[in-house]
């Protein structure tokens, strides 16, 4: 009886793992995915000259200091259900290229850590938030998608100032 349930319990145990196994390959793709995405947005910050951060397309548009600063800022805002600790500053010290990158750069760098310590569990969990009801892995996609978005639309400012955007990489 006892080695029944042992070996039902091992059986259990071992048909978990292919999911347990396929969650975390999804996790790592997503943070080496999360890490090109942030030294790439940090080039494209980093070609926009001082001068020009508060440049706009139009006069609705977000300047491309506020392009940057807000694709950070939402990483956070998203990340903010798996986590209990009190966020970091919402936005740079001040609308200067340097305050700016530097804070693109922290967002980053505290997003991957937020990621790297998510557990199969909370990326399949259900939250509910501004956006919407989304699953852990969800909001992953979320983030990825709005920094895409946001970034493409920096570029788009850097090319209106004659400055040819660095190569794509994914």
């Amino acid at each position: 009886m006892k080695s029944k349930f042992l070996m039902t319990i091992a059986g259990l145990a071992l048909a978990t793992l292919p999911a347990f196994s396929q969650a975390l390959d999804v996790k790592a793709a997503f943070l080496k995915h999360l890490k090109t995405s942030r030294d790439f947005t940090l080039k494209v910050a980093e070609q926009m000259p001082d001068a020009d951060y508060g440049f706009k397309l139009t006069p609705a548009q977000m300047s491309f200091g506020e392009q940057i600063t807000h694709l950070a800022q939402t990483q956070a805002f998203l990340l903010a259900p798996f986590s209990t600790a009190q966020s970091g500053p919402s936005k740079p010290g001040s609308n200067s290229k340097k305050d700016i990158v530097v804070f693109v750069r922290q967002s980053f760098d505290k997003s991957i850590d937020t990621v790297s310590k998510l557990t199969p569990d909370q990326l399949a969990k259900t939250y509910t938030s501004g956006e919407g009801t989304m699953t852990g892995m969800e909001m992953l996609m979320f983030i990825m998608d709005h920094t895409t978005h946001h970034r493409a639309s920096a570029e788009m400012y850097l090319r209106a100032k004659g400055i040819t955007p660095a190569e794509y990489q994914f």
